[in-house]
């Protein structure tokens, strides 16, 4: 099993986002991901099997203004999750691409005093991480004869979802 769930972001409009930031986003959300399940697909090809799961975001599927690194790195793990997905199916390898919703973390504070401050009770609007690890958890436990290769974790929000 291998879950890739690392993320950054360089926040601001696309004219202002340095080359350097961009590149680092790039680094962490896509080929981080890439260089890690090319490490491990020999082992479970090997094993007759196993699961590989990219975390995304509903940043994967729509894009928003002021985040053009991190929703390009976010459409580019669908990519790479469908071609792994190819690949690996012949051998047993599942790669699902997971795109939660909004999530009660820290996300998107960029003081560091605030990221170490515990985390406050979940706004309605927005999912716990321990629900998203708990479905990481089914998925990867799910019957070898079981295939997701998309899903989309969101919370109810008033009025429907999501």
């Amino acid at each position: 099993m291998l879950v890739n769930a690392a993320a950054t972001d360089a926040p601001g409009p696309a004219e202002e986002v340095p080359p350097a930031d961009w590149q680092r986003v790039v680094a962490v959300n896509l080929t981080a991901p890439f260089l890690l399940s090319r490490a491990v697909f020999p082992h479970m090809r090997a094993a007759g099997g196993g699961t590989i799961v990219n975390v995304s975001s509903v940043a994967g599927r729509r894009g928003w203004a002021n985040a053009s690194a991190y929703c390009a790195t976010k459409f580019g793990l669908t990519g790479l999750t469908q071609a792994l997905a190819a690949e690996g199916a012949p051998h047993a390898i599942r790669v699902v691409c997971l795109y939660p919703g909004a999530m009660a973390t820290h996300w998107g504070t960029w003081s560091a005093a605030d990221r170490d401050q515990p985390r406050q009770a979940a706004p309605e609007d927005s999912l716990p991480p321990e629900n998203v690890a708990g479905y990481i958890g089914w998925l990867v436990c799910a019957p070898a004869h079981v295939v997701v290769t998309e899903a989309v974790v969101a919370p109810i929000r008033e009025g429907g979802w999501p």
